[in-house]
């Protein structure tokens, strides 16, 4: 495979939506061809069974599992054909955020062992307070806004359990091929992707 594939990962307000659009944009700039993915996704009948609400997380993980196994095909062929692939959320959400909920994390693992994998994973780190601040100040509906806030004030305990397990799979990294990078999530956007941007410099031997 010829192409390169980039992951993202962080809790919601970690800011790593910005960082992948950025990514993008100056990739483009030099004429590189780039997809951008995320996961679950939400186009398949799979993916859209899991926001229903009566499934444990067990099954929940199964779910996530078979929504990027279906699209693995895809992942191969944009690859092939010399993409830069860059993914918001891939196996490794799975592993946390079902983890942090009680399902065995060697276990999920072992379930997308097989899928393809990154060469870099990007794991924009914020705290849970840092999180909830952002999110309070999104130029969004009140409705929406208290909704989201009202749940994550909720899982505080769980939320810190996702982050905790992300760190733990940057520093124990479950695919041995796939190389980590933590970003610190809470400093200016500007210095977080120029960490981003030389690490993809250096790692992928891409020119920006």
């Amino acid at each position: 495979m010829v192409g390169k594939f980039i992951v993202f990962e962080g809790i919601t307000g970690s800011g790593k939506k910005s960082h992948m659009n950025l990514l993008a944009e100056d990739l483009r700039k030099v004429g590189k061809n780039v997809t951008l993915i995320g996961f679950p996704h939400f186009e398949t009948d799979i993916a859209r069974l899991t926001k229903r609400t009566q499934f444990d997380s067990h099954t929940l993980s199964l779910l996530y599992a078979a929504d990027r196994s279906q699209y693995q095909e895809r992942i191969k062929s944009l690859l092939e054909t010399e993409n830069i692939i860059i993914c918001d959320r891939y196996s490794y959400s799975n592993f946390a955020y079902q983890g942090a909920r009680g399902v065995n994390l060697e276990w999920l693992i072992n379930l997308e062992k097989n899928i393809i994998k990154p060469n870099i994973v990007f794991l924009v780190d914020v705290p849970i307070d840092t999180s909830m601040t952002r999110i309070s100040q999104l130029n969004i509906e009140d409705f929406t806004k208290s909704e989201i806030l009202e749940r994550l004030n909720k899982e505080k305990d769980v939320l810190e359990k996702i982050r905790q397990i992300y760190l733990y799979l940057a520093g124990n990294n479950p695919d041995k091929e796939t190389k980590w990078f933590v970003i610190d999530g809470t400093q200016e956007l500007s210095k977080c992707y120029e960490q981003i941007k030389m690490a993809v410099r250096k790692e992928l031997n891409v020119q920006m």
